[in-house]
């Protein structure tokens, strides 16, 4: 094996704490292709057989998420892999607005000349077929303006992408055939939205239908994943893109911000949905952020995206993601039995 002959960075990182000037050499790390493909490759299997029940079930009106067979399709799937084409609406979908989210960040990277990964794509056997993807920073960050732009191009790039993403497949949605269970998830506000301008629009008669009569389309469920990976990656506080952004409009109040944020939280894990425990536990594990130095300044531009990135959050954000799931549900669950 070759020695590693890429050229070695300097960065000069202003230390807050002792006033002085750190210079950082970082000779980067041969890039792994092989696991980013085989990462990407396992993703795309995974969503695939999730994406193929789910248009399986919409095509002939059956539950979606059915209990028995969705959340593991596999047997069903190899009993006609054929079945996995089935899949690609949804998983296109995912994985196009996953990638874009990660993309916005390593573009960024590139320009700002940040050291940083290609996304790593996380297979896994859930309802959506991934734990989504993340790219690995691998140098710190220069001033507040790398910072700044590096989180926030993400989540504008992500939504970006689901938006469209969900006014499409709302207009491939179809009146409700058969009497559902209630819905799976919890819709945050840019469904509501999109649904009402549908709707304004007379664009399609399943637009003018309530949620309550609309059976999905899989693509919507993909929309909806994009949303919340959004608003999750949102949360300002820890190492979040939110974190990010908010370090780096004011490092001396990201702490308070983090905490103030895992409080809100730990409510929404009681009422709503347990998993709001988990981030709340993330937050506080990733709550500690390198310091930088107050300039340059962020400038205006920057705060209009600020505004723009609290926006993105409000629309995104669904407070009951996953309904009947809080922690009371379970108790009250665990005390009847």
């Amino acid at each position: 094996m070759q020695e590693d002959q890429s050229p070695q960075q300097e960065y000069q990182i202003y230390d807050p704490q002792n006033r002085e000037i750190r210079v950082v050499v970082v000779k980067p790390s041969r890039p792994r292709y092989w696991l980013h493909a085989l990462l990407f490759f396992l993703t795309v299997i995974s969503t695939l057989g999730i994406g193929a029940r789910l248009q399986y079930d919409f095509i002939n009106n059956l539950p979606a998420f059915d209990k028995t067979v969705d959340l593991f399709p596999w047997r069903w799937i190899f009993e006609d892999p054929k079945r996995l084409f089935l899949g690609i609406p949804f998983s296109s979908c995912v994985l196009g607005i996953l990638t874009a989210h990660e993309m916005g960040h390593y573009v960024l990277c590139v320009r700002r000349r940040v050291p940083a990964t290609l996304p790593f794509f996380i297979p896994f056997p859930n309802f959506i077929g991934t734990l989504g993807a993340f790219i690995r920073i691998k140098a710190p960050f220069r001033n507040r303006k790398d910072l700044f732009d590096i989180g926030i191009a993400g989540p504008i790039a992500g939504f970006v992408v689901a938006v469209p993403v969900l006014f499409v497949s709302l207009l491939l949605s179809k009146p409700l055939v058969v009497e559902n269970t209630d819905m799976p998830f919890g819709m945050p506000m840019i469904f509501y939205l999109a649904h009402w301008a549908l709707a304004k629009l007379g664009v399609q008669a399943a637009a003018r239908l309530d949620f309550a009569h609309l059976t999905l389309h899989p693509t919507a469920i993909a929309a909806w994943v994009g949303m919340f990976a959004t608003s999750m990656n949102l949360l300002p506080g820890g190492q979040f893109d939110g974190g990010h952004i908010s370090f780096a409009l004011n490092q001396r109040t990201h702490r308070t911000i983090s905490f103030l944020t895992i409080i809100a939280l730990i409510p929404l894990a009681v009422w709503f949905s347990v998993s709001w425990l988990i981030w709340a536990v993330f937050l506080r594990l990733t709550i500690r952020h390198p310091p930088l130095l107050d300039y340059p300044e962020l400038g205006k531009t920057r705060i209009l995206l600020t505004v723009l990135a609290v926006l993105i959050l409000a629309l995104t954000f669904a407070y009951n993601p996953l309904p009947g799931t809080g922690l009371l549900d379970w108790l009250s669950e665990w005390a009847k039995k």
